[in-house]
């Protein structure tokens, strides 16, 4: 009977009134039955057994004879012989009993299910039925399906983010847990991009429709999880492949019981215990719930199949930027020179800088308001190709350059000698003609990347490199800082791939861990690719067979070790299902179950599966995030070069 519901993705709402009725209808029926049949009566007993099996059993038969007529057998075939069996010999109490704890039991492994399922059930509950749109100055509450790109939107504290757009006023912080998994709320202002199904903490957003329905991330992120679901595993598909010849197999043995014990109730409880309905269940409930404990923890799985791939992986291979860091460069120190202090020299390069993109100059400015630093406005501002930046600050002219750009780059110390900023990228900082410091920079690692490498090594991982296309101090630092042994720099995208492909054929399987851009081709050769940071990403998002929604750099093992859980459970599930099934098969053709307690053993089988299934939903993992307190300092303007 449960064979029809092996088909999760096809899943309805469970309990609902009409179901309710139905069974409660049966009870009462099979109750007065069961008491008039006490009383003596001669007829109503069989007339309301009759009854109570034609509402309940009714729809196991019809859809047994809907499998037969499309050639599909299944194990509906085998509980309505049972009941069939049953009615021929008289037993019609006995019929309707069964037919009973067969949808008594299937209504509660869909419960069960369900709890496995919440996970998508809450992604699709994120979204607001309603939202305040802003038009022409009045606000007025719209459902959020009549939202259209182009809409602005004003979202409040309490409130969640009904679709995918731009800030275009105001400024909020955002718990954007649903999405990626991090508890940790993130600060959103003026330009920066907001998702559906975030929550407002605290402050107000006034907001731009970029994204409506499926086009956002939520939307996209729902219906990958959803096609996953439909994807089966090898050991899935291995346990389909065997289920279908449970049905013949069985009938077989109730006939052959039949004929050795002449005992009818006998072969009738083998047909009903032989159901493979635990076995069935096995697989499909434990890759379900383990795809609603990924994105749960904002890691979004592409398949069964991937999961049951991740539990084989023993080596990883980390791009750098914008994987094992952030990407974004941030200054790691200040040098004076002549005289000078630090504060001036940030002041100096932040208010020359203060109108540049670069990624250099934005991290000179957010240094600078780190330490609460007052900017000047810059005059006659100058781009020197090949050289750096000038501007006018008062009276006195100040450069930001390369080292080694011809600046009077003689007069500059060697950054590679400096106990400062070995290392490290640098920029220096002239007054005039006269050099007052240098400035290093480098790029912001990804929080948990100390702890990175003895997660892995827990789950399995043998082999960890990190490769690169940027320059061999910079990657050794990182390499350093992450603990990794093996690292390779200078590395074209090319060869990358190739790095990859060497290490598959000497018998590795391999994870590519990427930003899902420039690493796509790696990404997709590998055994499994995962793309970090993928929220709003359609790039990441196609290019992985895993994309972590957020930055957390953990998921990775998180993910490998959930994969290794959900083979182990679905390992166990399969073997109970085979025990259970064949001691319940010996159970009844010796005779010591009857089809009452035969429907009942076979119920518990089933149930005890999908709830050690559903534990794989459960498992959870803390994630911890500090922030970053600015350091004061005190204005600069007042501040000069000494000498």
């Amino acid at each position: 009977m449960i064979g029809r519901y092996k088909d999760l993705s096809s899943y309805r709402q469970l309990l609902q009134m009409k179901e309710f009725y139905t069974l409660a209808f049966g009870i009462l029926l099979i109750s007065f039955s069961y008491i008039l049949e006490k009383l003596g009566s001669p007829l109503f007993p069989e007339l309301l057994a009759l009854t109570a099996l034609l509402i309940l059993g009714g729809p196991i038969i019809v859809g047994a004879a809907k499998g037969i007529l499309r050639r599909e057998l299944n194990v509906d075939e085998l509980v309505s012989l049972a009941i069939i069996a049953a009615v021929v010999i008289g037993e019609y109490l006995s019929a309707a009993i069964v037919a009973l704890i067969m949808v008594l039991g299937s209504l509660l492994e869909q419960y069960t299910t369900q709890k496995a399922r919440s996970a998508i059930d809450s992604l699709i509950r994120l979204a607001p039925d309603t939202v305040t749109v802003i038009n022409n100055g009045k606000e007025t509450v719209v459902p959020v399906k009549e939202v259209r790109p182009g809409y602005r939107l004003l979202i409040r504290s309490g409130e969640k983010v009904p679709v995918d757009g731009r800030v275009i006023r105001g400024d909020a912080l955002l718990n954007q847990a649903s999405l990626t998994g991090e508890s940790v709320p993130v600060v959103k202002t003026l330009g920066d991009i907001v998702y559906a199904g975030t929550v407002i903490y605290s402050g107000m957003l006034e907001m731009e429709v970029t994204k409506v329905g499926e086009d956002t991330t939520l939307g996209k992120l729902i219906k990958l999880v959803q096609e996953a679901e439909k994807q089966k595993a090898p050991v899935l598909r291995i346990a389909d492949r065997y289920a279908r010849y449970f049905t013949p197999a069985i009938i077989t043995l109730g006939l052959i019981v039949f004929l050795i014990t002449k005992d009818i109730y006998r072969a009738i409880t083998v047909l009903i215990v032989g159901c493979p309905c635990a076995f069935i269940l096995a697989s499909p409930t434990a890759i379900v719930s383990a795809l609603g404990n990924a994105s749960k923890n904002g890691i979004l799985v592409k398949g069964g199949d991937i999961l049951e791939e991740a539990s084989r992986i023993n080596t990883i291979l980390f791009d750098k930027t914008g994987t094992l860091t952030s990407g974004k460069p941030r200054v790691s120190a200040v040098e004076p020179l002549n005289g000078a202090t630090g504060d001036l020299i940030l002041a100096a390069a932040a208010s020359v800088e203060r109108y540049s993109t670069h990624p250099l100059a934005r991290a000179i400015m957010e240094a600078a308001e780190q330490r609460n630093i007052e900017l000047c406005e810059p005059c006659n501002y100058k781009n020197l190709p090949g050289k750096g930046v000038e501007a006018m600050i008062g009276e006195k002219k100040y450069t930001v350059g390369s080292i080694g750009d011809g600046i009077q780059a003689n007069l500059l110390p060697d950054p590679g000698q400096s106990k400062t900023g070995k290392n490290n990228k640098a920029c220096a900082v002239w007054e005039d003609s006269v050099p007052i410091g240098l400035i290093y920079f480098e790029e912001e690692l990804r929080s948990g990347l100390n702890s990175l490498v003895g997660q892995l090594k827990d789950v399995g991982i043998t082999k960890i490199q990190m490769i690169t296309g940027d320059e061999q101090r910079v990657a050794a630092q990182i390499a350093e800082k992450a603990s990794i042994t093996e690292f390779f720099s200078g590395v074209m995208p090319e060869d990358k791939l190739n790095q990859l492909k060497k290490m598959q054929h000497t018998g590795y399987k391999v994870a590519m861990v990427g930003d899902g851009i420039n690493d796509a081709p790696s990404l997709a050769a590998a055994d499994i690719g995962i793309a970090m940071g993928a929220m709003g990403t359609d790039a990441a998002i196609e290019a992985a067979d895993v994309a972590l929604m957020g930055d957390d750099i953990t998921k990775v093992p998180y993910f490998l070790n959930l994969g290794k859980i959900t083979v182990k459970t679905i390992k166990f599930n399969i073997f109970f299902a085979m025990v259970f099934n064949i001691l319940a098969l010996v159970a009844s053709s010796a005779g010591f179950l009857n089809p009452i307690s035969g429907a009942v053993a076979h119920n518990i089988g089933s149930v005890i599966v999908v709830i050690n299934s559903a534990r794989l939903i459960k498992t959870q993992k803390l994630l911890n995030g500090c922030a970053q307190k600015p350091r004061p300092a005190g204005p600069w303007y007042g501040s000069s070069r000494v000498g």
